[in-house]
């Protein structure tokens, strides 16, 4: 079969959403949100039944997802710095976002001051 014969168009009546859900003022899409939010519903009636079952179980998918997975998150940690060092020094870092007459809307001295409070205030929340 050569290339030329291959047809990727597909032809077809749906329309996206037709078979969303609309109500309370949002736009659902039936099986999606409605499974979600049972399974969302059913976890945190659990948790509230059983706090202390529900403490251990997740106490104990915590150490295992660290011990299975610790070298994971070393190396992802090292890829992303050595990813962000590549930006740098590349060409391809110096590629302006918005085009080439874009200017940023804040200074570089503003966005450390966002980065900072930022930094801070994720510290605080999870001190």
């Amino acid at each position: 079969m050569s290339n030329s014969t291959i047809n990727n168009t597909y032809s077809t009546d749906y329309e996206i959403g037709q078979d969303n859900l609309k109500m309370f003022g949002m736009d659902m899409h039936n099986p999606v949100f409605f499974i979600s939010a049972i399974l969302i519903l059913l976890f945190v009636i659990g948790t509230l039944m059983f706090p202390s079952e529900a403490k251990s179980m997740l106490d104990g998918a915590k150490a295992w997802s660290i011990s299975a997975f610790d070298w994971l998150f070393i190396w992802g940690a090292n890829i992303f710095v050595l990813f962000c060092l590549l930006l740098v020094f590349l060409p391809v870092g110096r590629i302006r976002i918005g085009g080439d007459t874009a200017t940023p809307d804040y200074s570089t001295l503003s966005w450390f001051a966002m980065l900072f409070a930022a930094g801070m205030g994720i510290g605080l929340m999870f001190w």
